[in-house]
């Protein structure tokens, strides 16, 4: 999956010269907790509701919010927007966006073509994907299978689950480090305890519920 199919596209800007008091008052009309700043459809900068606590003044101080209000109205976009930015485009693959965001700790990511904004991926976004490919939302129940990682096994853990007449809603699996796989497998059903009696008469270690480690 790409992020342009996942991103936002309809966004919130502002200009340079915008006041830090309007930014403020957008980021709390819209819900939303950062701003790009832009120069026609040119990104040039982002504006966090962090950054503009951080130059606001201290909870302690003795200013009025008249006073401080003020202040906010004479600052400019420019003034305190970010603007060294990990950016991302379209074609980027959505997993990469979320090792982005992940190893840079941002919530968010512009997407851009060339220095065009074009929308905003954000870890709300990332989750929503997640959740769509683990199957969630759906009636359904889940369970861990251990996988020796041989060829054929996913073909072989459909068969079991089809002749219970089931169908799988998700499969999610990942390579251990000692060569075993972990699948984690979603199926249309409320009660999966019988198929995890035919996955373990197969000669699977199944999970579906929590076991404390001891």
């Amino acid at each position: 999956m790409f992020v342009g199919r996942r991103m936002t596209r309809n966004l919130v800007t502002v200009t340079g010269d915008t006041s830090i008091l309007k930014v403020k008052n957008l980021l709390k009309e819209h819900n939303i907790d950062q701003v790009p700043v832009v120069d026609g459809s040119r990104l040039i900068g982002i504006i966090s509701d962090k950054d503009i606590r951080k130059h606001s003044a201290s909870p302690a101080s003795t200013l009025s919010v008249h006073e401080l209000n003020y202040l906010l109205s004479e600052m400019t976009a420019n003034e305190i927007m970010t603007k060294h930015l990990i950016t991302v485009s379209p074609a980027t693959y959505i997993e990469e966006a979320a090792l982005l965001i992940n190893e840079k700790r941002v919530n968010s990511l512009p997407v851009v073509v060339g220095d065009e904004l074009v929308g905003i991926i954000t870890t709300c976004d990332l989750l929503n994907v997640l959740l769509e490919f683990m199957g969630v939302g759906y009636p359904s129940s889940r369970v861990e299978l251990m996988l020796s990682g041989n060829a054929g096994e996913l073909e072989r853990i459909a068969g079991i689950v089809t002749a219970r007449d089931l169908s799988i809603i998700s499969i999610v699996s990942n390579m251990n480090k000692d060569g075993t796989r972990t699948a984690i497998i979603r199926v249309n059903t409320d009660d999966i305890a019988e198929l995890c009696e035919d996955f373990e008469r197969m000669g699977y270690t199944t999970t579906y519920e929590y076991r404390v480690d001891k």
